[in-house]
């Protein structure tokens, strides 16, 4: 995966050390978010935040076609109750970007990866991980027309979905049966159900969407799912 290194590590530099709390507060905003979002203005006026439960993403037309991920190391509050970030299905309880790394990598071995936005572990600062992964359009900012699959694999996704088989939405599942056939999509279903029984469990429109080719794929799979 080929990216500005120098963009990227421009905004390391300019927001590292982090801030001591670094998650969300009770109104689901991130700690100490306008002061790392000026940090990063500083060195690139293009670059953005985006967040979610669990991690912080950096996005920047600088990066070519990546984003950075990095973890919360603070506490989320579910129903005004603090938890720590401890559900990770990976082999750091606590590092939802690490699992999904992790996820990323099992399903290389099984020639899946395609289903899955590409991550790799790019570099450790003050002990916490920062992760690249490549820039996925999600669905939700996507035109469908742009992404209009055949009456044959949508038939079939809307098949599947009556069936329990699918949870996605019918085109952009239809789309995986153009786009990678119906072989290997039945594949990647049998390792969701068989193999990581959660990596589809926090699966909406906002974790799934479409490479700049086109091609259809799932841009969060970490599962957070408390």
């Amino acid at each position: 995966m080929t990216f500005n290194h120098n963009a990227v590590d421009k905004i390391l530099t300019a927001i590292f050390p982090l801030p001591e709390e670094f998650g969300l507060d009770n109104n689901t905003e991130p700690i100490n978010f306008k002061l790392i979002q000026n940090q990063i203005k500083t060195v690139d006026s293009c670059a953005y935040i985006n967040f979610g439960v669990s991690k912080m993403v950096i996005i920047s037309p600088n990066f070519n076609n990546v984003v950075i991920k990095i973890p919360f190391n603070g506490e989320f509050d579910e129903h005004a109750e603090w938890f720590p970030f401890e559900w990770a299905n990976g082999s750091n309880s606590s590092d939802y970007c690490l699992a999904e790394y992790e996820k990323y990598c099992r399903l290389k071995t099984y020639g899946l990866d395609c289903f899955v936005a590409k991550t790799i572990k790019y570099k450790t600062i003050d002990n916490v991980r920062i992760f690249i992964q490549e820039k996925v359009i999600p669905e939700e900012d996507t035109c469908f027309s742009n992404f209009t699959p055949s009456l044959k694999s949508k038939k079939l996704a809307q098949k599947w979905q009556e069936e329990g088989q699918s949870i996605f939405d019918t085109l952009w599942f239809a789309n995986c049966l153009d786009k990678y056939g119906q072989s290997k999509v039945q594949r990647f279903l049998y390792y969701c159900n068989n193999i990581d029984l959660d990596i589809l469990e926090d699966t909406h429109e906002g974790n799934y969407g479409y490479r700049e080719n086109g091609t259809p794929v799932i841009l969060d799979y970490s599962n957070f799912s408390h």
